[in-house]
């Protein structure tokens, strides 16, 4: 363990899909009917994975449900490398379905219990290859009516949300690794005079060295926060994910903690809290 701590940090940059949403199982229970049965699981969410990072890099522009929607026309061979290029052989609302599905994507089950105890010691920022309108829906699973806003220790989007702030690719115009994108999600949370994205500034601003980046990523959110000297939380969701962890352990860079959900880091919060207060 790390003699600095973790609530030495003011706010935490969430990734979420990954992270706080079992994207995987979403991604893998739409795309499964494209491959044979015996295909494995591992090997469907690489060659999504792969799709998607191609897509995203082409033009970062295109929101995340259309991604999702030419992936599946990609992987169904009914695509090619030019954005939009589509066959009609595949019924077109299948793909439309998918891209349409992000919604409906489930939270791990310690992740709102998580987040909500979380925002009575941090401002909660999310950061995410999401569009808005999906996130929209993602938003609606994660926040908690039985959380009252006097618990939180900085102001939230609405009383029952746990964030404090929501920057998706949408509005950022660029995808994760993109470098810009965290130095955008800094710049918005420091006390810079003028916002750099068209979303109001909070009222509250941080040095680099209070931002904590928690993702289960490597690829897409620790590298990028170790290139900005940021400290990091690998949320390794013991090593079960495929998409942006499991296959990246020897290629990527290493993380300052790191716990198996996020209920284990809340409770490691809770905990140098408790300690924190024994010790006055």
């Amino acid at each position: 363990m790390s003699e600095l701590e973790l609530t030495s940090h003011k706010v935490l940059v969430f990734d979420v899909y990954g992270t706080l949403i079992d994207w995987e199982s979403g991604i893998y229970n739409s795309l499964k009917p494209l491959f044979p049965k015996d295909t494995p699981r591992e090997e469907v969410l690489q060659k999504y994975a792969a799709a998607e990072l191609d897509l995203q890099m082409k033009d970062p522009s295109v929101p995340y449900s259309k991604i999702l929607h030419l992936a599946w026309l990609q992987l169904s061979g009914q695509a090619n490398t030019t954005l939009g290029s589509a066959s009609s052989t595949l019924p077109t609302s299948d793909a439309e379905r998918f891209g349409a599905s992000i919604p409906t994507w489930q939270p791990f089950d310690d992740t709102v219990q998580a987040l909500h105890r979380l925002k009575k010691h941090f401002a909660l920022v999310v950061l995410s290859n999401v569009d808005n309108r999906s996130f929209g829906g993602t938003h609606e699973l994660l926040k908690s009516k039985t959380h009252e806003a006097s618990k939180s220790r900085y102001p939230t989007d609405t009383p029952d949300s746990p964030f404090s702030l929501i920057l998706t690719a949408q509005q950022l115009n660029a995808y994760k690794p993109d470098l810009r994108v965290l130095e955008t999600a800094l710049q918005q949370v420091s006390s810079a005079p003028r916002p750099l994205i068209p979303h109001p500034s909070p009222p509250w601003g941080v040095g680099a060295r209070e931002v904590l980046v928690v993702a289960n990523s490597l690829l897409h959110d620790i590298e990028p926060a170790n290139l900005h000297s940021l400290n990091s939380v690998w949320i390794s969701r013991h090593e079960k994910n495929i998409i942006g962890s499991k296959s990246e352990l020897k290629e990527r860079g290493t993380w300052t903690w790191r716990f198996e959900t996020l209920g284990d880091l809340a409770d490691a919060v809770d905990q140098e809290v408790k300690e924190a207060r024994g010790a006055t």
